[in-house]
């Protein structure tokens, strides 16, 4: 069983909540703690306790940082948190994310996963708060970055600053990059019958269908009732890593977030540059049936 730590904007792109749902869902994840980064920490960690104690789950949350280390404007959907029953009542955590990383993966040295899907604001922070974070982490795995078309993905280039710390700091480093995880869809057809009995099914459901309308509303050619498992593709990376093709690269920021890589036999950094759809997309859906 893997001891995971997962830190997460969870709150506007669904994903990170089915992120939660597969880590409880699996036998072989110990999710040892969630953080929460990036604009309303509070919103994001109350949605966080509220989905975790749904599911019968009891670990620690806490709240991270708020801004981005390159003083860039956070993109708030609008949306998040709305509608959701008794959010406001819901645990909103402690207030030192930051800190917490550094402690469990000091208490169990190379035996704590972390997987970051969101901004890398707190990673960037721990990493400068306790230089040994970075050979107490058995490995961190980031959804971020592309390496297909040139684009500026969110997680990477919400803040460049962070994000160069993270990635010229040596830290053992997955990359699931979004010209990947852009094959991996869920559609309202796979989730129908996942939320209608899982026990947090109307959170799952509800989420989803706000984040599909808002996605719709800004891209009009986006597909519709579906959107890419992003974040639960990260996840899968650590407990199954034989579904993924990875290549070691060296791998740079640009000042749009850009991200670009070259292959460095040398370098810490694993980037994910293949992987099987069908197996990932049924692993995801296995680990969300109840």
């Amino acid at each position: 069983m893997q001891k995971i730590i997962v830190d997460t904007d969870v709150g506007t792109d669904v994903d990170d909540l089915w992120t939660l749902a597969v880590a409880v869902g699996r036998n072989d994840v110990d999710l040892a703690a969630v953080t929460v980064v990036y604009g309303d920490v509070g919103l994001r960690a109350r949605l966080a306790s509220l989905a975790l104690t749904g599911m019968g789950v009891s670990v620690p949350v806490a709240r991270g940082v708020s801004d981005p280390m390159s003083g860039k404007e956070v993109m708030w959907a609008g949306f998040e948190g709305v509608g959701v029953p008794e959010l406001d009542n819901a645990d909103s955590g402690s207030d030192d994310a930051v800190d917490l990383l550094c402690s469990l993966t000091a208490a169990d040295p190379g035996n704590v996963d972390v997987v970051a899907i969101g901004p890398l604001t707190n990673i960037a922070a721990a990493i400068k708060r306790d230089s040994s974070f970075v050979s107490n982490v058995r490995r961190l795995t980031i959804m971020g970055g592309e390496f297909g078309r040139e684009w500026s993905e969110h997680n990477v280039s919400s803040d460049v600053a962070a994000s160069r710390i993270v990635f010229e700091s040596g830290i053992p480093l997955t990359v699931i990059p979004l010209d990947q995880t852009l094959r991996v869809m869920l559609t309202e057809e796979d989730l129908l019958p996942i939320t209608e009995t899982h026990l947090i099914g109307d959170l799952l459901a509800d989420q989803a269908d706000r984040f599909w309308s808002w996605l719709q509303a800004c891209i009009p050619k986006a597909p519709r009732q579906k959107s890419p498992a992003h974040d639960p593709c990260a996840l899968l990376t650590v407990v199954e890593p034989e579904l993924f093709e990875f290549t070691p690269m060296s791998v740079t920021v640009d000042d749009q977030g850009r991200t670009s890589g070259k292959p460095d036999a040398r370098s810490p950094i694993n980037v994910v540059t293949d992987l099987d759809v069908d197996r990932v997309h049924e692993a995801i859906l296995t680990a969300l049936r109840p």
